[in-house]
């Protein structure tokens, strides 16, 4: 059972109340080395999605990651491509509640730079590669929870008949 302390404060109108404060996350920590780490449950902001990962799959930039020939900082939780069910939202967050489940895509952008909105979101903000965001410049999904960033643009339903395999 956990206790009060072991529990984060969220508004209730936004998160599930029994959140965990810390979380386990396979973490980069040097070219050959990932380990599984405590890292604090992500606090959301307006726009974020905190979800609970069900499912979550390796790719194959994960293996360069691990391999040093694609540079992240030490410290990063790996990992772009999470199934899982919405655990806490932001306020200004539209079109989902707590409870569904979900997925999210490789590429985060903001959908709201020029980029996004002349259609080239994985170059979000001008930049290449600008929408790869998850386990690349924030904390990716190979841990329990992942914070989505503008999630009203980069999360999607997943039908009821479908599993998280499929």
């Amino acid at each position: 059972a956990m206790s009060q302390e072991d529990v984060v404060s969220n508004s209730p109108l936004c998160a599930d109340p029994a959140l965990p404060k810390t979380m386990r996350a396979a973490v980069f920590l040097a070219p050959g080395r990932i380990a599984i780490d405590e890292k604090p449950v992500p606090a959301v902001g307006p726009r974020d999605a905190l979800l609970r990962i069900t499912t979550t799959t390796i790719c194959g930039t994960d293996v360069h990651i691990l391999k040093g020939e694609y540079p992240v900082r030490p410290g990063l939780t790996v990992g772009h491509e999470p199934v899982g069910v919405i655990a806490a939202l932001g306020e200004a967050v539209e079109g989902f509640e707590i409870g569904q489940r979900v997925i999210a895509g490789a590429i985060t952008p903001c959908g709201q730079c020029h980029t996004c909105l002349g259609g080239q979101q994985a170059q979000c903000g001008g930049k290449a590669m600008g929408g790869w965001r998850l386990g690349n410049t924030i904390d990716g999904c190979q841990a329990e929870y992942v914070l989505i960033p503008d999630a009203t643009a980069n999360l999607a339903l997943i039908p009821e008949h479908l599993s998280d395999e499929q």
